[in-house]
C-alpha cells in the first residue's frame, strides 16, 4: 500500500470512526452498503494482545474485502509490541494503520495509553516514528484537542508529523471534557494551516451533510455515535425511512454479526443495535424487552416484522 493513500484519497475524506464494541466488521459492511466510498477503522485493538496472544486477537481484526479501504487501529505505548503489531496488520492485508492516542477510557489512561500519550510527546513520536520505518503501510494518528485545552494541538499534531504521521484525525473535544460538552473545531482549522499532510475531524457530525458543513479547509470527517442504529447518516436519506425501509439492512446487520459470531454472541451483541434502529418507531417500547433477550435469527425476524 503506497505512502501516499491519504493524500490520494478523493476528497472529502468521509469514514466511520473507530468505535469499540460497535465498528466491527458486521457494522462496517451495515455501512459501505450504504456508502461503498467511505473509509472504515477496526474496533481499537491492543499492541500488546496482538504480541503476546495474536491468534486469539486476531479474530478482533478480520474483515471482508468488501470492507476496504479499511484501517487497523492498534493503542499501546510499547514500542516493540507496536513494531510487531503493525507488521501484523500488514500482512493482514490493512489499507492503513492508525494509533490511538484519543481514547479516554479510565483503564486506558491509567495504563498511560491512549489520550495519556498527549502528556508525552516524545514517546508519542518515538512510537510514530518506529511504526513509521518498520511498516509499508500509511501511518495515521487519531488524537483529541488535548488534555485540558488545545494549547499544544499544533505543537504535537506537527510533532507526529515530522516523526512520519501520514495523516491525523482529531476528536474535537478534550480528555477532561470528553462528551459533556459540544465539540470544538475552531481549533482544527488553525492546526490545518500548520500541516502538510491530511487532517480530518470528528466528533459531533450528526451526518454526511452536517460533516461537509464543518469541515471548512480540513480534508474530511468520521462520523461516530449518530451512526448508532442510523448507518444511513452517510447517505442524504435517513430522515425519509420508516422502519419497512429499514428492514432489509437491519436483517443483513443480523445476518453478518451471527455469521462472523456465532448465533450465541452475534444474537447478544445485535440486542443494542436493535435497539438503536428501533427508537422512535411505533410499537418499539413495548417490544423494548423481547428486542433485549433475542436468542436466534428467528426471533429477531418476529420481533420486526410485529413493527414493520
Amino acid at each position: 500500500m503506497t505512502k501516499n493513500f491519504w493524500k490520494d484519497f478523493k476528497s472529502p475524506i468521509i469514514g466511520l470512526a473507530p468505535m469499540e464494541g460497535y465498528s466491527d466488521s458486521a457494522f462496517r459492511q451495515v455501512c459501505k452498503k450504504i456508502n461503498p466510498s467511505i473509509v472504515t477503522y477496526t474496533e481499537f485493538t491492543s499492541a500488546d494482545g496482538l504480541f503476546h496472544n495474536a491468534k486469539s486477537v486476531k479474530k478482533k481484526l478480520s474483515f471482508l474485502p468488501s470492507e476496504q479501504p479499511l484501517i487497523a487501529q492498534i493503542f499501546g505505548k510499547d514500542i516493540k509490541t507496536f513494531i510487531s503489531a503493525a507488521k501484523l496488520c500488514e500482512d493482514l492485508g490493512f489499507t492503513g494503520l492508525d494509533l490511538n492516542m484519543g481514547c479516554p477510557a479510565k483503564k486506558v489512561v491509567r495504563s498511560e495509553h491512549g489520550v495519556a500519550l498527549r502528556k508525552n510527546h516524545s514517546l508519542a513520536c518515538r512510537l510514530v516514528e518506529a511504526v513509521a520505518t518498520n511498516c509499508s503501510l500509511p501511518i495515521s494518528v487519531k488524537t483529541r484537542l488535548g488534555w485540558s485545552d488545545a494549547s499544544d494541538l499544533i505543537s504535537f499534531s506537527t510533532a507526529v508529523e515530522s516523526a512520519g504521521a501520514d495523516m491525523i484525525c482529531i476528536h474535537a473535544r478534550t480528555y477532561q471534557n470528553p462528551y459533556g460538552v459540544p465539540a470544538n473545531w475552531e481549533p482544527l482549522y488553525e492546526l490545518k494551516k500548520s500541516l502538510q499532510i491530511p487532517l480530518l475531524g470528528n466528533g459531533g457530525v450528526l451526518d454526511v451533510q452536517d460533516g461537509l458543513a464543518k469541515i471548512k479547509n480540513l480534508d474530511g470527517f468520521l462520523i461516530g455515535q449518530a451512526s448508532f442504529g442510523n448507518p444511513w447518516v452517510f447517505s442524504d436519506v435517513s430522515s425519509h425511512l420508516s422502519i419497512t425501509d429499514k428492514l432489509p439492512l437491519i436483517l443483513f446487520h443480523a445476518e453478518a454479526l451471527i455469521r462472523s459470531k456465532g448465533e450465541l454472541v452475534g444474537c447478544r451483541e445485535i440486542r443494542k443495535h436493535l435497539l438503536s434502529y428501533c427508537r422512535g418507531f411505533s410499537g418499539a417500547k413495548q417490544l423494548r424487552s423481547a428486542l433485549c433477550h433475542v436468542a436466534s435469527f428467528q426471533d429477531i425476524v418476529s420481533c420486526l416484522d410485529q413493527m414493520a
